[in-house]
């Protein structure tokens, strides 16, 4: 599991729509260990469409593909699991919907993780731990003190960091206990995907 984790890229179509399925391809040839696919205000075909080309992509490569909120989107695509947030499905009914597929789920603070710290999720994304564009109602970046409480606190659960990421402060992320880190705009944005996908699996290990 934790292997997955790694670098755990977040395709977030609403933002990243040119070239998207490329940049994606590009990111998963420089060490990206999982795909999740991230959509709002999108309308549902369209975006089933997309995450239909991006499970086959995914397949195509061996790289886990989550989806995420959309437990429907990733039974009729066989992804390999789905991330909820807070307000979403609860992690056992969505585990009983997917039955035996990867499930994981956000927390951002103590409050938070508490809910979900014994809900059987496979891995939690802690953030945002940094300020993002990406995600308007990630609350108030908990920055790497926040991060460092919340992994001392989650002990043997796998977990990721997630929230404005970059090459220039994942050293310092990493240092906090995770196992991996979620990345969106630091990699999709990139002008080489795959030379700053290979530079972030440096990093990490």
């Amino acid at each position: 599991m934790k292997d997955i984790l790694k670098l755990y890229l977040i395709a977030d179509y609403l933002y990243f729509a040119e070239g998207f399925l490329y940049r994606i391809e590009k990111a998963i040839k420089g060490g990206v260990t999982a795909v999740q696919f991230r959509f709002k205000g999108i309308d549902d075909r369209q975006a089933f469409e997309t995450a239909k080309d991006i499970s086959t992509l995914c397949k195509r490569m061996g790289t886990p593909f989550f989806v995420n909120n959309r437990t429907d989107f990733a039974l009729l695509l066989d992804a390999d699991g789905v991330h909820v947030g807070q307000d979403d499905l609860p992690v056992k009914e969505v585990r009983r919907l997917l039955n035996g597929k990867l499930v994981g789920v956000s927390a951002g603070d103590y409050e938070e993780f508490l809910k979900i710290r014994d809900t059987g999720a496979d891995y939690v994304s802690f953030g945002s731990v940094f300020s993002t564009p990406t995600k308007q109602d990630a609350g108030a970046p908990i920055e790497l003190q926040g991060l460092r409480a919340l992994v001392n606190m989650a002990m043997e659960i796998p977990k990721i960091a997630i929230g404005g990421i970059t090459l220039k402060n994942v050293e310092n992320v990493m240092s906090c206990g995770v196992d991996g880190v979620a990345v969106a705009g630091a990699i999709m944005k990139a002008e080489d995907p795959e030379s700053v996908a290979r530079e972030f699996r440096r990093i990490i290990g």
